[in-house]
């Protein structure tokens, strides 16, 4: 029969394993403490912590990208299925800004008071004394409280969690999202290669730059004809003396965008492209493309597009992003004067415009502090609006002040026949038959004379035979046009006559354009058709003066011809005026014979 247990050894059971059971535990928690693990974790139970009254500001639980609308699943937070928010205490918010909606739909903004939750809601006390509730609350410190302010529009910049959103967030209301929305008015969105543009892997998104670009100097021209020629006179006035292996490395700077924006920082796409080989047939190749995104004014565009086209370096300029910046102004000393300089040649008879004076590689006006007495005894102008519009008398070199000496009177049209003085006409001259027609200048005044030697006579039986006359005595001089004006010369940038050959460095032989009366056409004619030698004398630089001592200008002088001491004196020489005569007597017949003095 076996043996019953007892009641005792059941017991002594039971409580080795409840010690055993304890020992282990301590053991557990002392290694949990040592290790720095806080009790409170291991607590079986758990008391919920008295958190403070607060309101609630959403915030996206997950990135937003930049140019997109706020949905309502960026708010959602997918744990709970509520709007994501953080929460900010009640007892904070005294001192805050908030920003209310008026019964007529305007926002006011006043300060907090007091804050206080009660049963229908949180109640804030403004400094007025006016009470409103969170239903009635807009922005709070300038984040917004109404998941319904945020919901639909498009944000600026890329959105990362755990901030609230505010209204520097966001573009205006009615902005579309994409590339379209995030351009400025006026402005054009353009998708460049990064290889093209120096330095624009350092930029980010969002901030102003320039572009500069390095035209070289033989493609020069065929830029500021694709970009319409926004400079007066843009067509750079090149030594002629420099080699055309200069031309080739030697690069100008043009200014091409201003205070463009970067809508997209350089990104990396993947572009797909066909190759063939003969061992391997035609195959598909997956080429990555760096691009960027830059917003630039439309009037910019063709500049950009010309200067990449033609593959010019162009460099990023990245300008201040500070609040309180300002666009560099020039601090002229006291007792000096800014004297504005143009910013390349300028030609004559061509109207001044205000671009005129900016730099082509910054588009700043330029100018040079002068002492005020030496502005004022060289007569050179100041204001920039008095030159605007303005006609030149001559061309006007780059970073050369000009004075009003330099200007045709205010009124004066644009071109030849606005400068032309009155009762003048233009005469368009080969400068190959005026011997040193390449050295005149602008407002030159001029008499013109004609020289023509005559064939040596030759003489048979009955007339004048054996006369043997020298060039003197075969040449006739007479004076031709007197008081002729050099309108454009030959040398002049803006020649309209020299016009560029089928080869860019073949041009045809210049004119040179003379103001003269309209008498004097008809013997000027003649004496270039019949081939006659024409030479020039110069007239006195100093202009006439009025009392005021100011010159007059060329439509006041009067057109009445020149008294004769003026004039050219006429010279013509008589081939026989040294030479003897003989007769001879032959057989009843008689025949006269001329001999030169020498002989």
């Amino acid at each position: 029969m076996r043996k019953q247990r007892s009641s005792l050894s059941f017991l002594t059971i039971v409580l080795a394993t409840i010690l055993v059971l304890g020992v282990l535990t301590a053991g557990v928690v002392a290694s949990l403490v040592a290790a720095g693990i806080p009790m409170e974790r291991l607590a079986f139970w758990r008391q919920s912590e008295a958190r403070p009254d607060a309101i609630s500001l959403p915030m996206n639980w997950r990135p937003i990208a930049a140019y997109t609308k706020v949905a309502r699943g960026d708010l959602l937070d997918p744990r709970t299925g509520k709007i994501h928010g953080v929460d900010v205490p009640l007892t904070s918010l005294p001192g805050m800004s908030a920003t209310v909606a008026s019964p007529d739909g305007t926002l006011i903004s006043k300060r907090i008071q007091v804050a206080e939750r009660t049963a229908d809601g949180v109640l804030f006390q403004l400094d007025d004394g006016s009470v409103v509730t969170d239903q009635q609350l807009v922005q709070l410190g300038g984040a917004f409280t109404q998941a319904t302010d945020i919901i639909g529009r498009v944000l600026k910049s890329d959105k990362t969690p755990g901030f609230a959103f505010a209204e520097a967030n966001f573009f205006e209301r009615g902005t579309p999202a994409g590339l379209a929305g995030a351009t400025p008015p006026g402005m054009r969105a353009m998708t460049l290669k990064a290889d093209q543009l120096a330095g624009v892997h350092r930029i980010s998104m969002g901030e102003q730059i320039d572009l500069v670009a390095n035209i070289p100097l033989k493609k020069l021209s065929r830029f500021e004809f694709s970009t319409g020629s926004r400079l007066p006179g843009a067509e750079l006035v090149i030594d002629s003396s420099r080699a055309s292996r200069d031309e080739e490395k030697e690069t100008t700077a043009r200014l091409v965008a201003r205070q463009a924006k970067v809508l997209t920082p350089v990104v990396q796409r993947v572009s797909t492209e066909s190759s063939a080989s003969l061992t391997q047939g035609k195959r598909l190749l997956n080429v990555p493309v760096e691009e960027v995104v830059l917003a630039v004014a439309a009037e910019d565009v063709s500049a950009v597009t010309a200067a990449l086209e033609l593959g010019a370096t162009v460099n990023v300029l990245v300008r201040s992003g500070r609040p309180d910046s300002k666009e560099p102004t020039a601090n002229v000393p006291d007792g000096m004067v800014a004297v504005p300089i143009p910013g390349q040649t300028l030609l004559a008879y061509q109207t001044i415009r205000p671009t005129s004076f900016e730099d082509p590689a910054t588009a700043y006006v330029r100018t040079i502090p002068v002492p005020e007495e030496t502005a004022i005894r060289s007569d050179w102008i100041t204001d920039l609006s008095q030159l605007v519009g303005r006609v030149p008398r001559h061309d006007l070199p780059a970073t050369a002040p000009i004075s009003e000496s330099d200007l045709m009177p205010p009124g004066t049209a644009t071109g030849l026949s606005g400068a032309t003085p009155s009762g003048r006409v233009l005469f368009f001259l080969d400068a190959d038959g005026l011997i040193g027609g390449d050295a005149f200048e602008f407002g030159q005044h001029l008499d013109l004379v004609a020289s023509r030697t005559a064939e040596e006579p030759r003489g048979s039986r009955g007339r004048l035979t054996n006369v043997a006359l020298t060039d003197a005595q075969r040449t006739s001089v007479e004076p031709i046009a007197d008081d002729v004006v050099v309108m454009m010369p030959t040398r002049s940038p803006g020649n309209p006559t020299a016009q560029q050959g089928q080869s860019a460095d073949i041009k045809t032989a210049a004119k040179l354009i003379l103001a003269v009366r309209p008498n004097q056409v008809a013997r000027l004619e003649y004496a270039v058709a019949v081939g006659a030698s024409l030479r020039a004398t110069v007239r006195a630089a100093t202009p006439l003066m009025d009392a005021s001592r100011k010159p007059i200008p060329d439509a006041a002088i009067p057109t009445s011809p020149s008294s004769d001491s003026e004039r050219v004196t006429v010279m013509k020489f008589n081939p026989l005026a040294d030479a003897k005569r003989t007769d001879i007597f032959v057989g009843g017949a008689q025949a006269s014979h001329l001999f030169g003095a020498s002989q």
